[in-house]
């Protein structure tokens, strides 16, 4: 979740000092999506919201299979002390809404992986989005009377704020995507290690460039 947060302001820098050598060196497009210009997140969002049901045809079946293999165990921990029975149902719940919203809310994401500023999508994938899906997801499981819920909740929270961060990440070098930029399931899983370690890195990556460069001016090299 920290990690996640820290992220957040990292990319958030990059697109407000407008400086796009580092912003490339960070967050490359990947090769398909060189000649793509950036758009407008304002006008991807009204594009959206004139045809929603592009959300649906970009269902994003990776994302879900992933979330509910990620996020399941978390919820079938946290019920098993009520049984099996109640455990396995909760497991099948959680998978149900990875299934539908995870789904669904990745499909946003492919759509806004271009988007324009970077550190407004960002916050909005990442922070916003996440924070309302997650309270429907407490929603149904209160009503299903899931044990230790409240824990499990942020947890799950925290684990989708950094999904999402990494989704978004990897969708812009062409992994995780579906339709017509999409690419086999286990050609993107091949993908994954080398993806996941450049996202690790990224944060490192930014300090050390911004130490780099500040030394630059404060101990400028004289000819």
């Amino acid at each position: 979740m920290c990690f996640g947060l820290l992220l957040i302001p990292l990319v958030a820098a990059h697109s407000y000092t407008g400086r796009r050598r580092m912003a490339t060196t960070l967050i490359p497009r990947h090769n398909s999506d060189r000649a793509m210009k950036p758009q407008r997140l304002k006008d991807l969002l009204f594009r959206l919201l004139c045809r929603p049901q592009q959300l649906v045809l970009l269902w994003n079946w990776k994302a879900a299979v992933l979330s509910a293999t990620l996020r399941g165990p978390i919820y079938f921990t946290a019920a098993l002390q009520k049984g099996w029975s109640v455990a396995l149902v909760t497991l099948l719940l959680e998978a149900s809404f990875c299934a539908l919203g995870v789904g669904l809310y990745n499909a946003l994401v492919q759509m806004l992986k271009d988007a324009e500023p970077q550190w407004l999508t960002v916050t909005l994938l990442a922070v916003v989005f996440p924070g309302s899906l997650q309270s429907l997801e407490y929603l149904m499981h209160w009503l299903r009377g899931t044990p230790h819920l409240r824990i499990a909740s942020i947890i799950s929270l925290g684990a989708s704020g950094i999904s999402t961060l990494f989704n978004w990440y990897a969708m812009r070098r062409g992994v995780m995507l579906v339709g017509a930029e999409g690419r086999g399931f286990f050609a993107d899983l091949r993908q994954m290690p080398m993806v996941f370690l450049r996202f690790i890195l990224a944060l490192p990556q930014w300090i050390a460039h911004k130490a780099g460069a500040e030394e630059s001016r404060t101990n400028p090299v004289s000819e």
